[in-house]
């Protein structure tokens, strides 16, 4: 069987893909909602995975291939995957949905979310579209009297997130991207923001719209760099993924 860390969009297609092409697959996901976006033919386990719960999967379905779909911010789950493939002794493969390109010219680049926050402070309206995460570090930032807009998941529990931070109605977006260039022009413009912030989570992640949505309007973009990962074996075509294991597994 192989397992796929699936707790994206890039996940959720390629454990669909590779279950249409005859493929035993059990598919991972953190929360209960992502589980329910799978199709039918796949077994899939739903909660978060440390290295024990890892192992035990492992051993308890026969798995003889990880294949690692999760987000390219998700370094600790990554790092997690690939030493228990070393321990258990079986093949780590790691899709990474490629990162975004363009030649805007008014982007500034940083490694983390630190670094981010200390960019931050010469901007007034800040608009967040990093998700939940790590709002508590941007959330410092409302303390120096900034005023930052967080367009995050519409969940109950990321709302309560936002409201104990001390975000209001006023300055929250709940809804569920990816956005069009059209709609992430109106909001920035309706927001008036300074700054928009991102992370690099590629095409699938909706990033080329917000650049080209903040280049009309010509408002920086301060993007936020991938983790360093030392993945032992890293695809970036979905294509290629799926033909390596199925050369390896249906011949």
């Amino acid at each position: 069987m192989i397992m796929v860390l699936a707790d994206t969009k890039d996940g959720r297609i390629l454990s669909e893909r590779l279950c249409k092409k005859g493929l035993k697959v059990l598919a991972t996901t953190v929360t209960e909602y992502g589980s329910r976006l799978f199709g039918p033919g796949i077994e899939f386990r739903t909660g978060p995975l440390n290295k024990d719960s890892l192992e035990q999967i492992i051993k308890e379905n026969n798995i003889e291939l990880i294949v690692d779909a999760t987000h390219p911010y998700a370094k600790d789950i990554s790092e997690t995957a690939i030493a228990v493939s070393c321990k258990c002794n079986i093949e780590y493969l790691r899709y990474e949905r490629e990162s975004s390109k363009t030649e805007y010219p008014n982007i500034i680049h940083v490694k983390d979310i630190d670094e981010a926050v200390n960019a931050l402070e010469k901007y007034q309206r800040i608009f967040l579209t990093t998700g939940s995460k790590n709002l508590d570090k941007f959330a410092k930032l409302m303390h120096i009297g900034k005023y930052l807009i967080a367009r995050v998941l519409p969940k109950s529990e990321v709302l309560k997130k936002c409201e104990d931070l001390g975000f209001t109605p006023e300055n929250i977006i709940a809804a569920k991207g990816p956005f069009s260039m059209e709609i992430n022009f109106q909001m920035f413009k309706e927001y008036r923001a300074d700054v928009v912030v991102t992370k690099d989570s590629g095409a699938i992640g909706g990033v080329p719209e917000k650049i080209t949505a903040a280049s009309k309007l010509n408002l920086p973009i301060l993007l936020i760099e991938r983790p360093s990962v030392n993945y032992p074996n890293v695809v970036n075509d979905m294509d290629k993924v799926i033909c390596e294991i199925c050369n390896r597994f249906l011949l």
